[in-house]
């Protein structure tokens, strides 16, 4: 596999990564900021706001970071995974197929990314617990996602090793 397209499939990988941690970081920050060493003049300025308001707002917000980078870096996994596939295609063999099949996914996700993000808005502001079909259905819908995220990035390390041995 050449140089380049490894170079390309590494920062598919990060961004795959780092993905996951701001995800993660995101929703974890709006505990912290509210919690018990919430920062003093942020509590007087939220003071007149009731404390489940204050979370629904920043989660939301926290949500609205997570559907940014759902669409910008679904768009950016699937410019990487073309050229990736690109590069790797005249090689052959194993490592282009792994690189196939990561962008396939690549492609599915973003279907499931839509339904999420369609979802994600409609109940931002419900109340929780969310009823058990909605809770249900966005669990669902998360899990497909996530489950293909860790297989993306299994493939994407396989199609490294197996492109950097060949």
């Amino acid at each position: 596999m050449p140089r380049p397209c490894l170079v390309l499939l590494g920062l598919w990988l990060g961004l795959v990564l780092a993905s996951w941690a701001v995800a993660t970081v995101n929703f974890r920050t709006v505990d912290r900021v509210l919690g018990p060493s919430m920062n003093p003049d942020l509590g007087r300025k939220l003071a007149s706001i009731p404390p489940e308001d204050r979370r629904m707002v920043l989660r939301h917000l926290a949500s609205e970071v997570n559907r940014w980078l759902f669409g910008a870096g679904g768009l950016a996994q699937v410019v990487l995974g073309l050229a990736v596939v690109a590069l790797a295609w005249p090689a052959g063999g194993a490592a282009r197929n792994l690189t196939l099949a990561a962008a396939t996914l690549v492609l599915g996700q973003a279907l499931v990314a839509h339904a999420i993000v369609d979802l994600g808005r409609s109940i931002d502001f419900l109340p929780r617990p969310l009823a058990p079909d909605i809770a249900r259905r966005f669990g669902l819908l998360h899990g497909v996602y996530v489950v293909s995220d860790l297989l993306k990035a299994a493939l994407l390390v396989a199609a490294a090793w197996v492109g950097r041995r060949g």
